[in-house]
């Protein structure tokens, strides 16, 4: 069958397959700082958005949910439909919209020079991650009942600066994976 025809090449779909699995392996790493645990999940998403792109990114990213879904202990050493419906869920589905949105501004903003790259990747993945935060947050105040002062506060605040540091160390990741990602999707 010709690759025009294919929705999916046997490598793509062998690097969907491993992006996946990164990201279940990243949901394991806990970094304790002070009360809250920060997993490296996202900053596994950030890196499957700038090295993957939009349609690639977003297979992987529901691959891993589908996983997660059918039972597999795949968020973090959770897995089933409680763990997507419940309290944090939506910071979990809320990665298929930080994929679209943080991969289209990658896509579609066009600039010359290496920082001004950085600078619009960075910027994508900040506007993505805000996308995940508002449909995390809002499910979280919806399954919980709390106020959006306490959600934020508990959701939100103590995950922004760690987010923008596996932000830029997702940036730094991708210069150096990308190209090799991408020598593999033109053979």
């Amino acid at each position: 069958m010709d690759n025009e025809k294919r929705l999916l090449t046997t490598r793509e779909m062998t690097l969907i397959a491993m992006f996946a699995a990164v990201i279940t392996v990243c949901s394991f790493i806990r970094i304790p700082i002070g009360s809250i645990p920060f997993t490296m999940q996202t900053f596994a998403v950030f890196t499957v958005i700038g090295i993957l792109g939009i349609k690639r990114g977003v297979i992987t990213v529901v691959l891993y949910e589908l996983l997660g879904l059918v039972g597999l202990p795949v968020f973090g050493g959770k897995g089933g439909l409680s763990v997507i419906t419940g309290p944090t869920g939506g910071y979990i589905t809320g990665f298929i919209l930080s994929v679209l949105i943080a991969g289209s501004i990658i896509k579609y903003v066009n600039v010359n020079g290496i920082w001004f790259k950085r600078i619009v990747m960075f910027i994508a993945l900040l506007l993505g991650d805000a996308a995940c935060f508002i449909i995390g947050t809002f499910q979280f105040m919806q399954v919980s009942g709390n106020t959006l002062n306490t959600s934020m506060k508990f959701c939100v605040t103590p995950f922004i600066i760690p987010d923008i540091v596996k932000m830029i160390l997702a940036i730094v990741i991708i210069e150096r994976i990308k190209p090799f990602t991408d020598n593999v999707f033109s053979k």
